[in-house]
């Protein structure tokens, strides 16, 4: 299935998507699924939100999830069916902002550089939403972006987090992991000073 939210418009991604339609699942993912295992419940209903080139929802659909992957560009259909292979009747493919979607209640939301990109004076609706779809015992994945970014000075319509406003957010989650990551290196779109924040949290 695929849901259209009209408005949902954003700049051509195809070639983005086209040379990471192949890339192996996050690490990220992946430690947020370990950490669901856990809990000794299998795979429910998951949200892959800002899911690009589909890679990590076809993953979860490989790994025995219903997905809910959620993504700005109609780009992202052929890229994310291709990744679904065969699982398409567990994938509900929802073409929308990540910041007007309504969320499913869901045990795995997963979030991978998509919230840094919803503007500061929604960012809290936002969050409170993504949160509140997480049901107990369930688990949150999210990267969030650092505010030593080069792309703070840059990007003021873009939502950037101190160490202390991140985990301000995360409080009431049992936190698994916070990891602050800074370093130079290079983005789609040239050299960049990356700080980002890894969460993954187990909802109460």
């Amino acid at each position: 299935m695929v849901t259209t939210q009209a408005g949902a418009t954003e700049p051509d991604w195809s070639g983005y998507y086209a040379r990471r339609a192949d890339r192996p699942p996050r690490e990220l993912l992946l430690r947020a699924h370990a950490t669901y295992e856990q809990g000794g419940r299998g795979p429910g209903e998951a949200v892959d939100l800002g899911c690009g080139d589909g890679a990590d929802t076809g993953w979860l659909l490989r790994h025995g999830w219903s997905v809910t992957a959620v993504d700005a560009s109609p780009a992202c259909e052929p890229y994310v069916r291709l990744n679904a292979g065969d699982y398409t009747d567990r994938l509900d493919l929802v073409v929308a902002d990540v910041a007007d979607v309504d969320l499913p209640d869901a045990d795995l939301v997963v979030a991978f550089f998509s919230l840094p990109f919803v503007a500061p004076e929604r960012f809290d609706d936002v969050w409170e939403r993504v949160r509140a779809a997480v049901q107990p015992g369930g688990v949150l994945a999210v990267v969030l972006f650092g505010d030593r970014d080069s792309w703070a000075a840059e990007h003021p319509e873009m939502t950037f987090h101190t160490r202390a406003a991140v985990e301000s957010r995360l409080t009431g989650l049992d936190v698994v992991e916070l990891t602050e990551d800074e370093r130079d290196g290079a983005s789609d779109v040239g050299p960049k000073h990356w700080h980002v924040f890894e969460v993954v949290a187990r909802a109460l």
